[in-house]
């Protein structure tokens, strides 16, 4: 986790400092270009709300606290225990 925070400023920095020195490219995107990049970024929303869902549950539904285990009277099963015996 240490190392990962020493990484991502550094990171950054070469990612805004590589956008400072852009060129000009001279390309061709055609008009489905968009909307494939439009389902990527839906099909990676659909797979971290798939790979989180126990966590997503959790945040809408409470579970009641576990009552601490009291002190109960054993009932005899059939047989033991009885008088009738």
């Amino acid at each position: 986790m240490r190392l990962l925070l020493r990484i991502f400023p550094l990171a950054l920095i070469l990612l805004g400092a590589s956008m400072l020195f852009e060129q000009v490219a001279y390309a061709y995107a055609d008009p489905g270009t968009g909307l494939l990049a439009i389902q990527a970024l839906g099909s990676a929303l659909v797979a971290a709300g798939w790979y989180l869902r126990k966590k997503i549950y959790s945040l809408f539904h409470r579970t009641a606290p576990a009552k601490p285990e009291s002190q109960e009277l054993s009932v005899p099963k059939d047989g033991e225990g009885s008088p009738l015996q």
